[in-house]
Protein backbone atom coordinates (compact mmCIF):
# COMPACT_ATOMS: atom_id res chain seq x y z
CA UNK A 1 0.00 0.00 0.00
CA UNK A 2 1.09 3.51 -0.69
CA UNK A 3 1.93 6.26 1.44
CA UNK A 4 -0.30 9.44 0.84
CA UNK A 5 0.87 11.13 3.86
CA UNK A 6 3.10 13.87 1.95
CA UNK A 7 0.40 14.42 -0.36
CA UNK A 8 -1.79 14.73 2.02
CA UNK A 9 0.14 17.20 3.80
CA UNK A 10 0.90 18.84 0.63
CA UNK A 11 -2.59 18.87 -0.33
CA UNK A 12 -3.74 20.54 2.67
CA UNK A 13 -0.83 23.24 2.86
CA UNK A 14 -2.50 24.39 -1.06
CA UNK A 15 -5.69 24.27 0.18
CA UNK A 16 -5.38 26.43 3.13
CA UNK A 17 -3.24 28.84 1.50
CA UNK A 18 -6.07 28.76 -1.57
CA UNK A 19 -9.05 29.50 1.62
CA UNK A 20 -6.27 32.60 2.91
CA UNK A 21 -6.29 34.14 -0.23
CA UNK A 22 -9.71 33.74 -1.09
CA UNK A 23 -10.78 35.05 2.37
CA UNK A 24 -8.45 38.42 1.45
CA UNK A 25 -10.41 38.83 -2.31
CA UNK A 26 -13.32 38.92 -0.56
CA UNK A 27 -11.68 40.51 2.81
CA UNK A 28 -13.30 38.10 4.78
CA UNK A 29 -11.48 37.41 8.24
CA UNK A 30 -11.02 34.40 9.85
CA UNK A 31 -13.50 35.56 12.81
CA UNK A 32 -16.07 36.35 10.60
CA UNK A 33 -15.70 33.47 8.36
CA UNK A 34 -15.70 31.16 11.81
CA UNK A 35 -18.96 33.03 12.70
CA UNK A 36 -20.15 31.93 8.36
CA UNK A 37 -19.79 28.41 8.73
CA UNK A 38 -20.49 28.21 12.59
CA UNK A 39 -17.73 26.61 14.06
CA UNK A 40 -15.38 28.18 16.91
CA UNK A 41 -12.70 30.65 15.51
CA UNK A 42 -10.31 28.83 17.41
CA UNK A 43 -11.22 25.26 15.75
CA UNK A 44 -11.10 26.96 12.81
CA UNK A 45 -7.37 28.59 13.53
CA UNK A 46 -6.64 24.91 14.78
CA UNK A 47 -7.52 23.10 10.98
CA UNK A 48 -5.52 26.14 9.25
CA UNK A 49 -2.26 25.30 11.13
CA UNK A 50 -3.27 21.30 10.51
CA UNK A 51 -3.03 21.27 14.31
CA UNK A 52 -6.39 19.45 14.06
CA UNK A 53 -7.54 17.62 10.86
CA UNK A 54 -10.70 19.52 9.15
CA UNK A 55 -13.94 17.85 9.50
CA UNK A 56 -15.34 17.25 5.76
CA UNK A 57 -18.38 18.96 6.57
CA UNK A 58 -16.32 22.01 7.94
CA UNK A 59 -14.30 22.51 4.56
CA UNK A 60 -17.06 22.20 2.57
CA UNK A 61 -18.99 25.00 4.53
CA UNK A 62 -15.62 27.04 3.93
CA UNK A 63 -16.23 26.23 0.25
CA UNK A 64 -20.04 27.61 0.37
CA UNK A 65 -18.80 30.96 2.36
CA UNK A 66 -15.77 31.62 -0.04
CA UNK A 67 -18.22 30.66 -2.87
CA UNK A 68 -15.92 27.88 -4.63
CA UNK A 69 -17.03 24.62 -6.20
CA UNK A 70 -15.10 21.65 -3.70
CA UNK A 71 -14.95 19.51 -7.63
CA UNK A 72 -13.69 16.05 -7.95
CA UNK A 73 -11.84 15.67 -10.89
CA UNK A 74 -10.46 12.15 -12.18
CA UNK A 75 -6.95 12.09 -12.07
CA UNK A 76 -7.13 10.80 -15.88
CA UNK A 77 -8.78 14.15 -16.89
CA UNK A 78 -6.85 16.29 -14.36
CA UNK A 79 -3.70 18.10 -15.94
CA UNK A 80 -2.80 20.78 -13.81
CA UNK A 81 -0.23 21.72 -11.96
CA UNK A 82 -1.41 20.43 -8.71
CA UNK A 83 -1.90 16.97 -9.90
CA UNK A 84 1.31 16.64 -11.74
CA UNK A 85 3.34 17.75 -8.71
CA UNK A 86 1.84 15.87 -6.02
CA UNK A 87 -0.56 13.20 -6.96
CA UNK A 88 1.59 10.95 -9.12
Amino acid sequence: MQNYNNSANIGSDFIFKYFKDRMKEKKITQKKLSEMIGVSESTLVRNFKKETEMLLTTYLKICGALELNPYLIPKEIDSTEFQRLFFN
